[in-house]
């Protein structure tokens, strides 16, 4: 099993006598004396100086006893719990504040693991908007930056998970008999010569739904086949951890054909046009990465149920 750490953020940001407020990331208390004393509940340093601007960062792994008497305390002295859902419900956000979950595979789960969420972290270029029939036909759009970010092979559509792939890579890939790859030109905005190409990184195979529920911005569970509301968000549901862990039905998917490459069947993000499917590869794929020796890449198993 992966081990996981939960972190978020204790804090005060105005003067004594705000008010209590839950957030995504942590809570705000009203004052820096409530601060100071669940930091020194569990031995966690205070940030900060004078009446305001006081803060604990917390990030312990969720087997230490520190973060249960922590939590407990919060709970006991202001109702409050960590939340278990990415985005928190609407109607239980005075109830619970967010937490991340930091989870670390070791190396033999990577290994062992039949399928695994692929992803980049170098920028390639800046995502753009399409237009009505791009975003219908899922085609990338990038914005024609100056630089082309000409030293990344492979990168993401930044700030958000698309990924493209530039030359030689892509003939590599498309030599490497990578079962369901799906190269795809991406179209450049704003003007000037495009100096160097890209492809986004696709398949033809589209996953069955994941058994994580999909919420939307609002913390509501949506169906997978539900109409895409727009700039409505869709979130997995799978208690705030990075990297996200999907999981899926076994059967399902040793139901599909074999595929070095994937993508999840619901486009993800914060707006209609700002989402994107992920990849799942297999350990072929991630071998063929290993051995063009491509950078900066990140790698979590898919559990199977």
């Amino acid at each position: 099993m992966p081990s996981i750490r939960h972190s978020f953020t204790l804090c005060i940001y105005y003067e004594d006598g705000g008010e209590l407020v839950p957030n995504s990331i942590g809570v705000e208390l009203p004052s820096r004396s409530m601060v100071e004393e669940l930091g020194s509940l569990v031995g966690l340093p205070v940030k900060g100086s004078g009446t305001s601007g006081r803060a604990i960062d917390v990030d312990l792994d969720e087997n230490d006893p520190r973060l249960a008497m922590l939590y407990a305390a919060i709970e006991a002295k202001y109702q409050l719990k960590p939340s278990p859902h990415r985005v928190i419900p609407v109607a239980d956000r005075q109830k619970y504040f967010g937490v991340s979950r930091k989870v670390e595979w070791t190396p033999s789960e990577i290994n062992s693991a039949e399928f695994l969420l692929f992803s980049g972290s170098r920028q390639i270029a800046s995502h753009a908007n399409p237009d009505d029939e791009q975003w219908a036909r899922e085609h990338y759009v990038a914005e024609l930056d100056k630089k082309q970010y000409t030293a990344v092979q492979l990168g993401i559509m930044s700030p958000f998970q698309g990924i493209a792939v530039a030359e030689p890579l892509r003939t590599s890939l498309l030599a490497a008999n990578l079962a369901g790859l799906n190269l795809t030109p991406v179209t450049f905005v704003g003007g000037g010569k495009v100096k160097r190409p890209l492809w986004a990184l696709k398949s033809h195979v589209i996953l069955p739904d994941m058994l994580n529920p999909i919420q939307n911005g609002q913390g509501e569970v949506v169906a997978f086949d539900k109409k895409w509301d727009r700039f409505e968000s869709r979130h997995v549901d799978d208690g705030k951890c990075d990297p996200p862990v999907l999981r899926y039905r076994r059967a399902e998917m040793e139901a599909l054909q074999p595929f070095d490459i994937a993508m999840t069947r619901a486009r993800l993000g914060n707006g209609d046009k700002i989402a994107y499917r992920w990849c799942i590869v297999s350990q072929k794929f991630r071998t063929e990465m290993k051995r063009l020796k491509v950078p900066a890449l990140g790698y979590a198993p898919v559990v199977l149920e």
